[in-house]
């Protein structure tokens, strides 16, 4: 998804981590894969790769969890060192608590800067302990 320059301080991205939030707590995955693509589809269609993921990490090694829909997210935001040669330019951690586990689902949102263009993708989806 392509951002203006505006939308790379803290509560822009932000906002933009509770409305990755609310598409996940939505099973909205198609509009996902529209919105913000996924690094770690590979050669799947990536609407599926992110439910599949997701549901990996909600039933996988053993886990029957679910996400806690009337629990708060927390978002954070970081950045790289700038300037860099890699073009990574920040970081948006969206950690969403579940049900039946002590873990949280972790939604992973790079931001990157090319030629003064920036874009925000879904890098990783993961449990976290």
């Amino acid at each position: 998804m392509k951002i203006t320059h505006n939308q790379t301080y803290q509560a822009p991205l932000t906002d933009i981590g509770a409305e990755l939030v609310r598409m996940i707590k939505d099973r909205d995955y198609h509009l996902i894969a529209e919105r913000f693509a996924y690094a770690l589809a590979y050669d799947r269609p990536i609407a599926e790769a992110i439910a599949s993921d997701i549901d990996f990490c909600l039933g996988g090694e053993g886990r029957s969890s679910v996400i806690g829909l009337a629990h708060e997210p927390r978002i954070q935001v970081s950045y790289f060192g700038q300037p860099n040669s890699s073009g990574l330019f920040g970081l948006v951690e969206c950690f969403l608590p579940l049900d039946n586990d002590t873990g949280e689902l972790l939604a992973t949102l790079i931001i990157t800067n090319e030629d003064q263009a920036y874009y925000a993708c879904l890098e990783d989806i993961a449990y976290v302990a």
